[in-house]
């Protein structure tokens, strides 16, 4: 009586971790900028800042 023979197992692939995309320079990784605030026809500098979205990364924190 022969015994049937198996196919061999496939081999296992080994993935590498996805690594975190780097953080944004401009923002620091927040996602947000701070300007400072200009009124008058001059455009004269008040002592407040306001928070907007980061222009390079559009408020995702990364690069």
């Amino acid at each position: 009586m022969s015994t049937t023979k198996k196919p061999p197992a496939p081999r296992r692939r080994t993935t590498k971790a996805a690594s975190a995309p780097p953080s944004c320079g401009t923002c620091a990784g927040t996602g947000e900028t701070t300007t400072a605030v200009r009124v008058g026809r001059k455009r004269r500098e008040i002592g407040a800042t306001q928070t907007a979205l980061c222009p390079d990364c559009f408020g995702t924190g990364t690069a």
